[in-house]
């Protein structure tokens, strides 16, 4: 697999499973995510923003590369604070 590939946001989207929002999201913000340049013997590394590689395609459309897209994805699913790992109860009166 070529993670240096560029892909839609529609295409980065369903690889990652998310909704193109928040791909969106993650280019304008960054997410949370383990440092890589500063992981010790056990694996462990601080936590830091990381930001989506990215380009223009045609006109005004971004292109996302596939390697961010899938840590971004990975830290997302592995972070305990992240919105989409909270229990919701819905409750009908």
């Amino acid at each position: 697999m070529n993670f240096d590939a560029y892909l839609s946001l529609s295409d980065a989207a369903e690889v990652a499973g998310v909704n193109p929002s928040t791909l969106e999201g993650w280019r304008r913000r960054g997410w949370i995510g383990p440092d890589p340049s500063c992981a010790d013997e056990g694996g462990s590394a601080p936590l830091v923003r990381r930001h989506l590689t990215f380009r223009r395609s045609k006109g005004r459309a971004f292109a996302y590369r596939l390697g961010d897209v899938l840590d971004a994805a990975r830290d997302t699913a592995a972070n305990p604070r992240s919105p989409g790992r909270e229990v919701r109860v819905l409750v009908l009166s």
